[in-house]
């Protein structure tokens, strides 16, 4: 959980407890209501927000759902949580910056990661390589094809 925001934290912790429910008690799957509206509405707010610091309290506020119910109506829905929901809509805004010639660090700052450290490291994990390589491999193609 190093690096992790205050977000990815607690998000983690109610992702544990929700599958330790699954796991130790009754059929879960069947519980977990649809809230389609809710959840496109999480994400509306994500999109718009991206660059500010968000919290899960926030999006329930939004959508006014509990966080467990959340969590989990956004994983069956999504297939990912909130908080990668995010962190992706980061990444390929980074990605858009990155290979406008923007550096890594304005590109964090720009895509709301709380650090260049914190960038570098999920934008590796995300795309394979580190950000610095990313742009200067689509920079250099863009410069190439003017």
């Amino acid at each position: 959980m190093n690096g992790n925001s205050d977000f990815g934290k607690e998000e983690n912790l109610l992702f544990l407890l929700s599958s330790l429910i699954q796991n130790y008690s009754q059929p879960f799957e069947s519980c977990i209501p649809e809230c389609r509206q809710e959840i496109e509405k999480a994400c509306m707010f994500m999109e718009q927000h991206f660059t500010e610091r968000i919290y899960l309290d926030q999006i329930c506020r939004q959508v006014g759902l509990s966080k467990s119910t959340l969590l989990r109506a956004f994983i069956k829905s999504k297939g990912i949580t909130p908080y990668r929901y995010l962190e992706t809509i980061r990444i390929n805004e980074a990605k858009k910056l990155l290979s406008n010639g923007v550096s890594p660090l304005d590109a964090a700052i720009r895509t709301g990661f709380s650090d260049q450290s914190h960038f570098t490291n999920y934008f590796t994990s995300f795309m394979g390589f580190a950000p610095g390589v990313y742009r200067e491999i689509f920079f250099e193609k863009d410069k190439g094809g003017e």
